[in-house]
């Protein structure tokens, strides 16, 4: 199995494991990924080490995002540190409630309502970064995630903005994003002249090497079969994010579920039906306005149930991705045992990325958590399903 190496965004000397080292006068391998921000209509001018990453799954942006006085955007909120030889706190809050993280003990509560959340905060290159999602989802701010020809923006906004995300790009792409992009870039390479990572260098990350391992995309129905808190309680054991799929007039059903999903990093699409482009649009619309109201979330990929021909293709067209399963793992009234045995040998028979469908009932939640305990270590690469991959 060809092995892939993953691009890991941690400060400056971590940064550089990302490069594939050119010899003198050749082209560079690969470029890494390079994440810029912007909030409301304002691009940011954060540092290197400041850029946003991925950590366990989930899109992580440094507190300074946050800071009025760094960014010169006011999104309504204000932070605190406290910290001792013991302890350290850092505390997000707002007229809308305040966050409290305990940086050393990995939680998060909130104050007023003394919740423990399912998020924490991370240090990176010595400074505080907070879970983006989760953070945007308490404070009712919304977010973008829109990958441009200069790396991926990163777009935060508290309804104050006048520009859609897709005139924002239009009108910075040429000046202020290329300028940012170009000047990563000029670091990247000045770090990666004074950084050659061996192949087996641990991961900052995780502090584990990396390994060769089958890429595998994990997707969830949710149809309230009753096991979607099983599945997640099973994935967050492993840390692995998945992307999670619910029919627009279920919605409703699951707020609570919503925001421990949209705050623990997994991604949340759509599914609907695509006998027809008119009756897919419609749901979608329903969908995007329902997880806006409850998690203030835009979903960008569907998965289509019956789909049409025609369907998938006008509404990728529209800015859509739609999702389509390698291996349908979904409930088929088999024995949870065999139907796990099932799932390893199908994956084991593969040799290319596999992107796998489960369903949210309590046989697959099952199956998943046997399927996780008797996976070898190393076999599999557990892969978010951003619209950027799939």
């Amino acid at each position: 199995m060809a092995r892939r190496k993953r691009q890991i965004l941690s400060g400056l000397c971590a940064l550089a494991v990302l490069l594939v080292l050119a010899l003198p006068g050749a082209a560079r391998a690969e470029t890494p990924t390079i994440y810029l921000m912007a909030e409301n209509d304002k691009m940011l001018d954060l540092s290197l080490d400041a850029m946003p990453a991925w950590v366990g799954g989930v899109l992580y942006v440094p507190y300074l995002a946050f800071d009025r006085t760094v960014t010169g955007v006011n999104l309504g909120l204000s932070y605190g540190q406290e910290r001792t030889e013991s302890t350290y706190r850092f505390t997000l809050y707002s007229l809308r409630g305040t966050l409290v993280f305990d940086v050393n003990a990995g939680t998060c509560v909130d104050q007023l309502n003394g919740v423990s959340m399912d998020m924490r905060a991370v240090v990176r290159s010595g400074r505080v970064f907070l879970p983006l999602a989760g953070v945007c989802a308490f404070f009712g701010l919304d977010y973008t995630y829109t990958p441009t020809q200069y790396g991926t923006l990163i777009r935060i906004t508290n309804g104050q903005e006048w520009l859609s995300t897709q005139d924002f790009v239009s009108n910075a792409s040429d000046g202020a994003m290329r300028t940012r992009y170009n000047e990563y870039l000029r670091q990247l390479e000045a770090a990666q002249e004074t950084t050659a990572p061996s192949a087996s260098q641990p991961s900052q990350e995780t502090g584990e090497t990396e390994t060769e391992g089958l890429p595998v995309y994990l997707a969830v129905q949710c149809a309230g079969a009753g096991g979607l808190d099983s599945i997640l309680d099973s994935l967050e054991g492993q840390g692995i994010s998945a992307l999670f799929l619910f029919r627009p007039e279920a919605l409703a059903e699951y707020g609570g579920q919503l925001r421990r999903l949209a705050g623990t990093g997994h991604a949340i699409g759509l599914s609907v039906s695509g006998a027809s482009l008119e009756e897919a649009r419609a749901g979608l619309e329903e969908g995007c306005a329902l997880l806006e109201q409850l998690v203030r979330l835009r979903p960008h990929t569907v998965y289509l149930e019956n789909a049409a021909a025609g369907v998938a293709d006008a509404l990728e067209a529209e800015g859509w991705v739609c999702w389509t399963e390698h291996v349908d793992a979904r409930s088929d009234g088999r024995s949870v045992s065999t139907q796990a045995t099932a799932l390893l040998q199908t994956l084991d028979g593969r040799r290319s990325t596999a992107r796998v469908l489960l369903d949210d009932s309590a046989d697959c939640a099952s199956v998943l958590s046997r399927f996780l305990s008797r996976m070898g270590r190393g076999d599999y690469r557990f892969l978010l399903a951003l619209e950027t991959r799939i």
